[in-house]
């Protein structure tokens, strides 16, 4: 029958919604993202040396860091997890601050007085806020392209699993619409919170961390509240069109 073809197809398109169960937001966000390294180097206010040296330290670390995400994003890109776009918009921040703290570091390597040494160590968490947002926001934001392409996939599945339920046995029918139901309406849930997402990324900034903290605040409990909600629908939707397949394979 048509929709045993049908089904027969659908495993292909769960790898990606299968993601979802292992990608929790904790887990997905690796612990270098959340805290700078320690470091427990001390200098002298008159150290120009060691300001230079610690300085370099630091900003060692971020790119590695920054490094580390792009091939994270680039990952992802191979896994069609994400598109090119979505890559590019990412890559392209990963190489602004990456770009920033090089001319940060040359500017720092060049300098003969301690005060200024100093106040370019300060520049690489005044200006940058690598570890306490750059990364947080980006590994966010590769997280719900992530969730975006997953919420695409079962929504073209729906047309599928509509047909093959109406070509399942009468006995079955009450149950498969049920749960067909409930994946329209987890669906449903998860788009509704995509825009309210985006609209929150643009607030998340290293100003606004500096000198807005209420409105930083504000903004990333809303992107955690809306990634939360979308991440369990489009888990819960995963579970119902998986269920509907195992029902509909039964027969």
């Amino acid at each position: 029958m048509k929709f045993l073809a049908t089904l027969r197809r659908m495993p292909k398109h769960f790898a990606a919604i299968g993601i979802l169960g292992i990608l929790a937001l904790g887990a997905f966000i690796p612990a270098t993202a959340l805290a700078a390294a320690p470091t427990s180097q001390k200098c002298t206010a008159t150290d120009t040396h060691c300001w230079i040296t610690l300085g370099d330290q630091l900003i060692a670390e971020r790119q590695t860091s920054l490094t580390n995400l792009g091939s994270k994003i680039s990952e992802r890109l191979n896994d069609h997890l994400i598109t090119s776009d979505q890559a590019s918009v990412l890559q392209a921040d990963v190489s602004a601050n990456a770009s920033g703290l090089a001319a940060l570091q040359t500017k720092l390597n060049a300098e003969t007085n301690a005060a200024a040494a100093r106040q370019d160590v300060v520049n690489i968490f005044l200006q940058f806020r690598i570890y306490a947002v750059v990364l947080p926001r980006d590994y966010r934001r590769l997280f719900l392209d992530i969730e975006v392409n997953v919420d695409a996939k079962l929504r073209g599945l729906s047309g599928q699993l509509k047909q093959a339920i109406q070509g399942a046995p009468a006995s079955e029918q009450g149950q498969l619409n049920t749960l067909y139901n409930d994946y329209i309406a987890q669906l449903t849930t998860a788009e509704s919170q995509f825009d309210l997402a985006q609209s929150d990324f643009p607030a998340l900034t290293p100003s606004n961390f500096n000198y807005n903290r209420a409105a930083y605040d504000s903004s990333l409990d809303s992107l955690k509240t809306a990634e939360q909600t979308i991440h369990d629908a489009l888990k819960q939707a995963g579970q119902d069109a998986h269920q509907i397949a195992k029902i509909l394979k039964s027969q």
